[in-house]
């Protein structure tokens, strides 16, 4: 009986009715798609930023009440800063109790602020970091140091940024006495999160790095730029790749991949001039990882890397640094220091860009790997490469978009976009967007369309995926337009279609462009009667007024169908 019933053709028909309809795709030129094709890790580092901004502004409009925050500092909170410095006599308890401790330290945090940070929580977070509560004997030097757990400095490593954040910018501010015993956030920073012989407290700080380096000042955040780039290249990150016997692949690729995701943000907070002395050549050993989401994960620095090499960026930092430097007087000569200046900053603009450009084809399209330590050059092969170069133009080309939008939307007087202003992909203004889209047509396009004819598939494939998110000047006009159609046309034709190799939605099919083009030649015929002065005057009036609209409709049609891809 049941079996009859669910073969009944009313109740197929009924269920076929109530079935949910399948959302439509979103077309090629809208904000959904384009963003589709962003990284998650972009949007994950500001969606962390922004969680951590709202916590903080949900206490400051809701304060919990001074009796409860009487009645936790007088109950419950010197037995929690006791934890810190348990002694037990188990080595296994006295471990456990300091990782509760070291949990809860941001929880606790936020509840005292700033006053119980200095009453109480720095001794606690400082003995947790340092396994010292900051006793000493009679000469001086300290007394009743233990080992640090390494599950308390991994926590202590994740939860840094967030403590500096709570505390704000003068609160991470240290006095002498705390430089001078080296016990200052600043100095628990470098020595025992970054320079940490660890992986995971490295890998566990590093993914928050945007966030602390955003509180500090310009000059303090230059400061610490040579001493990032030492850890990064040194022995315990970039320089060292291990492998053992057990597992013959790289064991530290994740700590590479994690630099290669906040690459974008760290490039945006500085100059030109640092960027291409400290990040440049960090981006140029990633690009020539081993491990490919290593490699792709680095594609995305190079848009924001261009946009830092825009003219007037590097003019602003030489004119800051002029200032600096010269601050007596240049009299009459100011107009030729600022021409000096100009040329200067466009000399420097034109050579950076054309550095990065040059070793994108020297590694991607001319296969010259540079040669690693160990003698051995790239394991990727040379049609991999090639791929990995329009993954660059698409993320180039993201950019563009997605800073277009925004143009488009401040002119119509709407500001929200979706994407917050800080995202590397979103600030730019328009000189730089100018700067980039100039980079991508005379530079980097003329290199990609060379690979339409690629006789790896894949390389094709990757080629018209680069070309579908081109802001629409470039991709709906002359010869871009011409190889798009005719990727897209074969792609088509491989087994599952178009729909299976290409991501949101259908190609437009070869009958649509055969239409078009049928229509284009009929207006052609009717134009060629008219030169050769046919009969009917009414007749040839009708028919051209019939088939100028029908070229009209077409590419209406067209349009349609290449914004639904």
């Amino acid at each position: 009986n049941g079996m009859v019933n669910r073969l009944n053709p009313s109740n197929l028909t009924s269920l076929s009715a109530d079935s949910p309809s399948i959302p439509p795709q979103p077309t090629l030129d809208s904000t959904e798609y384009l963003r589709s094709h962003l990284p998650a890790f972009l949007e994950k580092n500001l969606n962390d930023a922004k969680s951590l901004r709202r916590i903080l502004i949900h206490r400051d409009k809701h304060p919990v009440s001074v009796l409860d925050i009487t009645t936790v500092q007088r109950v419950l909170l010197p037995q929690y800063v006791d934890l810190a410095t348990i002694n037990t006599g188990d080595d296994t308890v006295d471990s456990e109790m300091r990782v509760y401790c070291a949990y809860s330290l941001p929880a606790v945090l936020l509840l005292l602020g700033k006053v119980g940070w200095d009453t109480s929580l720095k001794n606690c977070f400082l003995a947790l970091i340092t396994g010292w509560d900051g006793r000493k004997d009679e000469m001086g030097e300290p007394f009743g140091v233990s080992q640090v757990p390494l599950p308390v400095k991994r926590c202590l490593a994740s939860s840094f940024h967030s403590v500096c954040h709570m505390l704000g910018t003068q609160g991470i501010r240290s006095n002498s006495e705390d430089k001078t015993n080296r016990r200052d956030l600043f100095t628990i920073f470098e020595t025992h999160f970054l320079k940490d012989t660890d992986d995971t407290v490295r890998l566990n700080v590093i993914r928050n790095l945007i966030s602390f380096l955003t509180l500090l000042s310009n000059a303090k955040r230059v400061r610490y730029l040579p001493i990032l780039y030492e850890v990064i290249t040194g022995d315990s990150m970039l320089a060292s790749k291990r492998t053992n016997a057990m597992n013959p692949m790289v064991l530290n690729w994740r700590q590479r991949d994690m630099v290669a995701q906040i690459l974008p943000n760290l490039i945006s907070l500085y100059k030109p001039s640092l960027v291409r002395q400290y990040l440049w050549p960090i981006v140029k050993i990633l690009l020539c990882d081993s491990v490919n989401v290593v490699r792709e994960n680095t594609e995305w620095s190079l848009p924001v890397l261009f946009r830092i090499y825009e003219v007037t960026n590097c003019q602003a930092e030489m004119n800051n640094s002029t200032n600096r430097d010269d601050t007596a007087g240049a009299g009459g000569g100011a107009g030729g220091v600022s021409a000096s200046i100009t040329a200067e900053a466009s000399k420097f603009s034109a050579d950076a860009c054309e550095e990065v450009i040059m070793y994108l084809q020297a590694i991607l399209l001319d296969g010259k790997s540079p040669v690693k330590g160990n003698g051995k050059s790239s394991s990727s092969g040379a049609f991999s490469n090639r791929q990995g170069f329009c993954r660059v133009l698409s993320a180039v080309a993201l950019a563009l978009r997605l800073k277009g939008k925004e143009l488009k939307r401040r002119r119509a007087g709407r500001h929200n976009s979706g994407i917050d202003a800080t995202h590397p992909f979103q600030n730019f203004n328009q000189e730089e967007y100018k700067h980039v889209h100039h980079m991508m047509t005379t530079r980097l396009l003329p290199l990609a369309t060379i690979m339409k004819d690629d006789k790896v598939a894949n390389v094709r494939l990757a080629l018209a995926k680069c070309l579908r998110v081109m802001p629409p000047d470039i991709r709906d006009n002359g010869e871009i337009k011409k190889i798009l159609w005719t990727l897209e046309d074969e792609i088509d034709t491989w087994g599952g279609g178009s729909s299976l190799f290409l991501d949101g939605g259908n190609s437009p099919t070869a009958r649509d462009r055969t239409n078009a083009a049928a229509a284009v030649a009929a207006a052609a015929v009717v134009a060629a009667a008219k030169a050769c002065g046919g009969s009917g005057d009414s007749d040839s009036k009708r028919s051209r007024d019939r088939e100028q609209k029908k070229p009209l409709q077409q590419r209406d049609d067209d349009s349609k169908s290449l914004a639904s891809i």
